[in-house]
């Protein structure tokens, strides 16, 4: 942003305030030499004072912020106290003296508002199912009152409990622009209570809605977590009457009005899945009555221009969103009052997004506001003195507070609302309001405007109709003559029609001329014939037939969005070719190593954050081929089709994208796709093409190991996560003999030494818990791919025949090199020539095989965790009966 200035803020360490404690809090730091530096970037004719040292003061770490009467302002702690204390004067700061908390048995607040003379408090802590509800205050709604009128809030009363907690659980609120309601928002870790299911703006069938099986995050984030992901609830001030209003959202954390009163949040990503073709990066959105924004849990997100989910006003780059604000009431120039600003926590920015109308909605421009390295951002308000407050800290990390005020030159002017676009708006507002009319009347009206040009409108009619009865407009669908009409009625009979009727809908949507509908709409089309298969199951042999010979002639076309839809509905039928086809793309977009997305943060920026920049700067300088790994990943469902050929380029395959970088679970990922294509080779080719891969068997070297006791299993990411945090090591009770036996069924010993014994081509695991973390410990036994040494990793060999293999190099001579593929089988070697050898380089694939851990049953998962933590020790802790913690 032009104009910023650059400044230093130095605070004294948290020793030193420890020490002076019973002192006033200073403005200056001059009084310490132990200091640390946040370097910030403040715009021009702006004025940042800090106001407290929250963390020095022995506060935690606040992450909530709200201003009630009298200029008095509420912080909360993130695991601790509700805070309070009058807003201090210009150029003055917070005393702490003058920091009381609120003598109640109330905190761990991720929001905090004041309204209707009450404070309402978003509690984000886990119910305890041992302690009656009336003894604790677990995750939930709560209104705190001053009941006896000694001006001291103590009368609590909890309007919602709720299921669900941590960093996406209950967040924040916002009074409504006509001050008679409360809006609440909540992280994808929430569930909807069914009292808010019961009066629902969308309709509440919700499902995955995926043509075929997600895969779920390979370390276990969310797996359990299903539709409709993070949602938004409007309450009225009693907490009496909750209305649902709009979800599919990941974990957006706050929540703003704009100067038309409307309402938006800014949704998080998944930094894990950067580089795969689902990866959205974290953006704003329009929280309209009954909107749905296609949060999915694993590789089932769906892509924004799926119809039945609605577009983001803006799309950023990494991050983690936490406030949003409206820049209206600000004593900011008037450039500022049309926006919102919004806060990331992970890269230290605020940034101002100046909304502009477009239809019925809203696009937006951005630019950076201000900036500071480190500043982990929390909230921020608008204080009734028209200064932005805010605060940083989060996850225990050191917390401030904040106030900035405009110091230049203001002209007066009147906050006046968008006359661009207000007629859309309001007919926009109409459709979301059909039960305020007859259903007929309703029927009529989103009829009307099922083709309507504006994105916001068609949604707004087709979800009008699916929360009326189908009786009322299923015939309407049958004789409609305009092909977008149809498509979106049809979306709508898809999800709430019956499967009697998929034959009669098929029929219809195969009337409509492919030709005569332009890309967006062609998409729309296929999303259709997606939901009637995904909600009605496959159709009969007509019907299939005549979908393949309808959309078949357009597969592959030029649009990346249309093949990729194209290429579902086609392996879902089962269509002749498609898997060659499949092949093709494959190797044309691996080639060309094309993005689906390309948001990603500038290298500046990635510099604030030491924990997430380094991470995203590998990606960028090793970008992984998404519209590649789109194929691969569907390819990995086909089971006819193939021949050894395009099996053996596929497979070859994962050699190229391994060596890409993605976000932490990109590796395992693609290993989980790798095990499910390899489950639908046939048993008697399967050890050719696990070879080829780069995964061996053991063969005849493990026939003096003991086999292990089973039943194994695919575990998965969250499993896995069980025996590092969950139960099953909370009360240890095997033996040294149990883990040995383990570590040899496991086949852990026939590459590693433990305690002098074992193989050698992979490290030592005696010392090895002095060396890794329980996490990285176990995930390098899941996902093995995820980090190689380069003193263990083997040699990749691209020869002429477009062939690949892997090994350990055991000799050279003038013409030829001796190999070692298998790890698992030292005597198995391979002798290349040279003259075939293209290029050599590191192997992306770790020579250790993964899945090691699905032929053990879960005890004796545990029985291996617990040897490699005491390290082949008898007399460690946990061989006498003491709990590992």
């Amino acid at each position: 942003m032009k104009g910023l200035s650059i400044i230093s803020i130095k605070f004294i360490c948290v020793a030193f305030y420890v020490f002076m404690i019973s002192c006033q809090q200073s403005k200056s730091s001059e009084e310490s030499n132990d200091t640390s530096e946040i370097k910030f970037n403040i715009p021009e004719n702006f004025v940042l004072e800090e106001l407290y040292h929250i963390s020095a003061n022995k506060q935690g770490s606040w992450v909530a912020l709200a201003e009630g009467a009298d200029k008095m302002i509420y912080a909360c702690d993130q695991r601790g106290k509700i805070y309070y204390f009058k807003m201090p004067e210009k150029g003055e700061v917070v005393q702490t003296a003058n920091v009381d908390s609120l003598n109640l048995d109330i905190g761990e607040a991720h929001g905090l508002l004041w309204a209707f003379n009450s404070l309402y408090v978003a509690v984000n802590k886990n119910w305890d199912d041992t302690i009656a509800d009336e003894n604790q205050r677990g995750s939930g709604v709560y209104r705190i009152t001053d009941s006896n009128g000694d001006g001291h809030l103590n009368d609590i009363r909890m309007l919602l409990k709720l299921e669900g907690a941590g960093e996406h659980g209950p967040h924040s609120f916002v009074l409504s622009p006509d001050g008679k309601s409360i809006y609440f928002i909540a992280g994808n870790h929430v569930l909807i209570p069914e009292s808010l299911k019961k009066n629902s703006r969308l309709p509440i069938n919700w499902g995955e809605d995926n043509l075929f099986t997600p895969y779920l995050d390979a370390r276990g984030h969310a797996n359990e977590i299903k539709a409709p992901g993070g949602w938004v609830a409007e309450f009225d001030s009693n907490g009496e009457n909750w209305e649902l209003i709009s979800a599919g959202y990941r974990n957006p954390f706050d929540l703003a009005f704009n100067q038309d009163g409307e309402l938006f949040t800014y949704d998080a990503d998944m930094e894990w899945d950067i580089g795969m073709p689902w990866y959205r990066p974290t953006r704003i959105c329009h929280v309209t009555p009954g909107s749905e924004y296609g949060w999915r849990t694993g590789s089932g997100k769906w892509p924004e221009y799926y119809p039945d989910n609605l577009p983001a006003v803006h799309n950023l780059e990494q991050g983690s969103p936490t406030a949003i604000l409206s820049g209206a009431k600000l004593k900011f120039p008037s450039k500022f009052h049309n926006g919102l600003f919004i806060m990331d926590w992970s890269f230290g920015t605020i940034y101002y997004a100046n909304l502009i109308p477009k239809g019925s909605s809203y696009s937006a421009t951005r630019e950076e506001f201000l900036s500071g390295t480190p500043l982990p951002l929390t909230d921020m308000i608008e204080g009734s003195d028209g200064n932005l407050y805010f605060a940083t800290g989060g996850r225990g990390l050191d917390s401030h507070l904040y106030r900035l005020s405009y110091d230049g030159e203001l002209t007066a002017s009147e906050i006046k609302p968008n006359d661009s676009g207000k007629e859309l708006r309001q007919l926009r507002h109409q459709l979301e309001n059909y039960s305020a009319i007859n259903p007929e009347e309703a029927i009529s009206k989103a009829w009307d405007n099922l083709d309507h040009e504006d994105r916001f409108i068609r949604y707004a009619s087709r979800i009008a109709l699916e929360n009326l009865p189908t009786d009322g407009w299923q015939a309407m669908f049958y004789s409609e003559e305009s092909p977008v009409k149809t498509i979106e009625a049809g979306i709508a009979l898809a999800r709430q029609g019956d499967k009697k009727d998929q034959g009669k809908i098929l029929k219809k949507l195969n009337q409509i001329n492919w030709e005569g509908l332009d890309e967006q709409r062609q998409i729309d089309l296929l999303r259709n014939y997606a939901l009637v298969f995904i909600r009605m199951g496959q159709p009969d042999s007509q019907s299939r037939q005549a979908v393949i010979k309808k959309l078949k002639p357009y597969f592959p076309g030029s649009n990346n969005a249309i093949n990729r839809e194209l290429a579902q509905i086609m392996l879902y039928l089962n269509a002749d070719g498609t898997v060659k086809i499949l092949g093709d793309l494959l190797e044309k977009h691996t080639a060309e190593k094309t993005n689906i997305s390309n948001q990603m943060l500038s290298e500046e920026t990635t510099l604030r954050s030491e924990q997430y920049g380094p991470l995203i700067r590998e990606v960028i300088a090793k970008m992984p081929p998404s519209e590649a790994i789109y194929y691969g990943m569907l390819l990995s469902h086909a089971t006819e089709g193939w021949n050894k050929e395009l099996r053996e380029m596929y497979f070859l395959w994962f050699y190229d994208v391994l060596s890409a970088k993605g976000g932490m679970s990109f590796k395992a990922y693609m290993e989980n796709v790798r095990l499910q294509a390899m489950s639908n080779v046939p048993k008697e080719e399967k050890a050719y093409f696990e070879e080829l891969s780069g995964v061996y068997s053991p063969n005849t070297v493990v026939e003096n190991l003991p086999q292990p006791i089973g039943p194994g299993a695919n575990y998965s990411g969250s499993t896995i996560n069980q025996f590092l945090w969950g139960d099953k090591m909370s009360d240890y009770n095997g033996s040294l003999a149990d883990g040995e036996r383990a570590y040899q069924a496991a086949l852990c010993v026939l590459c590693h030494r433990m305690r002098g014994e074992g193989g050698a081509t992979g490290p030592d695991l005696t010392q090895i818990r002095t060396k890794f973390g329980r996490y990285d410990l176990l995930y390098s036994i899941y996902s093995p791919n995820d980090d190689i040494s380069d003193q263990y990793a083997f040699t990749l060999f691209h020869l002429d025949n477009d062939k690949k293999i892997a090994g350990r190099i055991l000799s050279e001579t003038k013409d030829s090199i001796k190999i070692m593929p298998n790890p698992l089988n030292t005597s198995y070697t391979v002798q290349l020539a040279k003259s075939s050898v293209i290029k050599q380089e590191l192997s992306p694939i770790s020579p250790m095989p993964s899945g090691l851990l699905n032929r053990l049953n879960e005890k004796e998962i545990t029985d291996l965790f617990a040897y490699l933590l005491s390290g082949g020790d008898e007399s460690h802790e946990l061989y006498n009966k003491t709990n590992l913690e």
